[in-house]
C-alpha cells in the first residue's frame, strides 16, 4: 500500500541528491535541482558532450561553489493527481489539473515549513498565487515545446 511518494510536498517531494566525485570536496548546497539535471551533470562531469536540447541542467559549477544557484524554482510532477509543484526558496505552490479546475495550495515556508496551512484562498497572497500560476503556465509550454523525439 506504501510503495511510491504521491505527495508534493517538501516531505515527499524534497529529497537531498548527494554526489561524490573524486576530487572535489565535500559541500552542502542548497540550490534547487531535478533529476532531470543529472544526466547533463554526469555527462559534463565524465567529459561527455552535453546534447543542448535536454530540459535538465548541467548542476556541475555547484560542486566547486556550493553557493552556485542553478535553478529559482523546482519543478515536479505528480501523475496520478495530475499536480504540479513549483518550489522556491519562499513558497510552495501546488495546482491541480493544468488549469487549477481541481485545487491549488499554497505555503510559505518559512512561517509553515510544515505546509499545514494553505494560504492560495486569502486574497492577501492572490498576487503570489498569480505569479506561480503564470510561471507554471510557462513552465508546461517549455517541457511540452521541447522535442525529445531524436
Amino acid at each position: 500500500d506504501f510503495w511510491a511518494k504521491v505527495s508534493l510536498r517538501d516531505e515527499s517531494a524534497g529529497v537531498p541528491l548527494i554526489i561524490s566525485v573524486p576530487g572535489k570536496q565535500p559541500a552542502v548546497c542548497d540550490s534547487f535541482v531535478e533529476l532531470l539535471d543529472l544526466y547533463p551533470t554526469i555527462s559534463q562531469v565524465c567529459g561527455l558532450d552535453v546534447p543542448e536540447r535536454l530540459q535538465g541542467q548541467d548542476i556541475s559549477p555547484m560542486l566547486d561553489d556550493p553557493t552556485h544557484t542553478v535553478r529559482e524554482a523546482a519543478f515536479s510532477v505528480a501523475p496520478a493527481r495530475k499536480g504540479f509543484l513549483l518550489r522556491d526558496n519562499d513558497w510552495a505552490y501546488i495546482q491541480y489539473e493544468e488549469d487549477a479546475s481541481a485545487g491549488i495550495e499554497l505555503f510559505d515556508t518559512e512561517a509553515d515549513p510544515g505546509q499545514f496551512h494553505n494560504l492560495a484562498s486569502d486574497p492577501n497572497y492572490a498576487a503570489v498565487v498569480e505569479r506561480f500560476r503564470a510561471q507554471l503556465a510557462e513552465k508546461l509550454r517549455a517541457v511540452r515545446d521541447n522535442d525529445l523525439e531524436n
